[in-house]
């Protein structure tokens, strides 16, 4: 299991968002946009994840959506502001993970076919899993995403299509930290939700990162995401 991706959930554009990094020596860029879901983005790549700032492109479609990351988008700029919201998981196969989700007793949206156009046009294509749930003041689960392709594979891709600078390899998202009621027994559902051994107390170590559950008030969300910068080329 390994971490995908990040995502803030933002009012500003994607343009903006790609500035405010670059002020803080973050070389990220704006992606595409979610024709479907009236949905745009940034994207801040690093070695082995990535930060999403998610913003509204056409409220007429993205407020009447049933896709699940548009409607916590939503939900969440109205009632809290922007700010952090959830993660996005690689499990593998996510037609596998589905079973096995559905088996531990889960409702989920099953696989689904999700697509991007970016900022030169492209269309990118990918695989997409919810747990299904009602949005509100509880923390919402994590949701999966599958590429079609082997990380190394899409690594080359992002390097030579120069959607990932060179110099973003020294960058690597080390945490994900989440505030919640109760740390140890939330880390503990989310390592049984996700197949996981048991965890080491308040955390949960993925393949290539850790997420972090620490107490705080409601709502409950993803607080604060960790990159570390080792100098590597």
């Amino acid at each position: 299991m390994k971490l995908d991706h990040a995502v803030y959930l933002s009012n500003r554009t994607p343009e903006e968002d790609a500035a405010a990094w670059k002020e803080q020596g973050m070389n990220g860029a704006p992606g595409g946009r979610h024709e479907q879901w009236g949905t745009q983005n940034a994207l801040y790549y690093a070695r082995n994840a990535y930060i999403e700032a998610l913003s509204v492109e056409k409220p007429e479609i993205a407020e009447t959506s049933t896709q699940p990351l548009a409607r916590l988008l939503v939900h969440d700029l109205a009632a809290y502001g922007p700010g952090w919201g959830t993660i996005c998981l690689r499990p593998g196969n996510l037609y596998e993970f589905d079973e096995r989700l559905n088996e531990k007793g889960f409702r989920t949206t099953g696989v689904q076919e999700a697509s991007r156009r970016t900022a030169s046009g492209d269309l990118l294509e990918w695989k997409l899993l919810f747990i299904d749930e009602e949005i509100g003041d509880d923390l919402p689960k994590p949701f999966f995403i599958d590429w079609g392709m082997e990380d190394d594979v899409r690594m080359k891709q992002l390097l030579s299509s120069g959607t990932m600078p060179e110099e973003n390899l020294a960058s690597r998202i080390t945490e994900a930290v989440f505030l919640v009621r109760e740390p140890e027994a939330t880390a503990g559902r989310w390592a049984e939700m996700l197949g996981l051994g048991k965890p080491a107390g308040n955390r949960l170590v993925l393949e290539n990162a850790e997420l972090v559950f620490k107490r705080g008030k409601e709502p409950e969300r993803l607080a604060d995401v960790i990159l570390t910068h080792d100098g590597m080329r």
